[in-house]
């Protein structure tokens, strides 16, 4: 697998990590691979990713929503272990959806400590995103926010 920094090949795919791409570099992280989609409405978003730092690959899944986070609170993001089949983002997004009870347990990473630090750096790095990107639809909770936020989301940074 080559870097992915969430250039959308195609015009339904979209990227969110493209927009950490420096700050995920200075932390040593190596985006492989970027699933998102954005529900209709106020645009709840699901992302799947598998990440690399140093000679370990882990998974990640987030998800946030106005209704999310009016009901539960922050978003939910879990780094998790990569079965020896988990290729791609969409063969890790296949197993969460498949066992949505449980992936969590199923997937729980053996070294703690890099869930830990995995989690808190992606956290940071999603907050920034959050508030430059998706926090305003969500507060507002538009019933447009999802087209509004599909858009945002396909904007490429200016690498120069």
């Amino acid at each position: 697998m080559t870097d992915y920094w969430g250039i959308p090949e195609k015009e339904y795919e979209l990227s969110l990590l493209q927009f950490a791409r420096e700050e995920l570099s200075e932390m040593g992280y190596s985006v492989l691979g970027e699933k998102v989609e954005v529900c209709s409405g106020a645009g709840a978003l699901t992302l799947t990713a598998i990440i690399k730092i140093k000679d370990s690959m882990f998974g990640l899944y987030l998800h946030d929503g106005s209704k999310h986070r009016k009901t539960r609170g922050p978003p939910v993001i879990i780094a998790l272990r990569l079965l020896p089949e988990m290729k791609t983002t969409d063969d890790l997004r296949s197993f969460v959806l498949s066992h949505q009870d449980d992936f969590q347990t199923i997937l729980e990473p053996e070294d703690a400590g890099l869930k830990e630090r995995a989690e808190a750096d992606i956290r940071k790095v999603y907050a920034q995103v959050y508030n430059s990107k998706i926090k305003d639809l969500y507060d507002n909770d538009l019933s447009s926010a999802a087209d509004v936020l599909r858009k945002r989301l396909r904007v490429l940074k200016n690498p120069f």
